[in-house]
């Protein structure tokens, strides 16, 4: 969200049912880098939700043949069948953190 009062908004979301976390440092609020806004536009689009991706996995290679995590490849970590997640490693904040993205493996050779 772009607010000129970030305090204010971080109140008004605390009190949203179902909210679970602010992307942030611990309780600072962190302004995004462009970067940072590049890649959460790639993968939620402008409806901020993360679509499912699907892929296979050849020979120990996962290749995403739909959805946002075309061409993430490399950022795959592991994978959770059974629940249909990926897991990835991102760059944010000047750390790595852990992302987890919906992703269905339609076939594995």
């Amino acid at each position: 969200m772009i607010a000129e009062n970030p305090e204010k908004l971080v109140n008004g979301l605390r009190k949203v049912i179902g909210l679970t976390k602010l992307i942030g440092t611990g309780d600072e609020i962190v302004p995004l880098v462009q970067e940072e806004i590049d890649l959460l536009m790639k993968i939620g689009t402008d409806k901020q939700l993360v679509e499912m991706s699907s892929g296979i996995i050849e020979n120990d290679r996962v290749q995403i043949l739909a959805g946002p995590l075309m061409g993430m490849e490399g950022n795959i970590r592991r994978i959770d069948r059974h629940k249909r997640i990926a897991y990835l490693e991102i760059e944010m904040f000047g750390r790595t953190v852990e992302m987890k993205v919906g992703l269905e493996i339609i076939r594995k050779e």
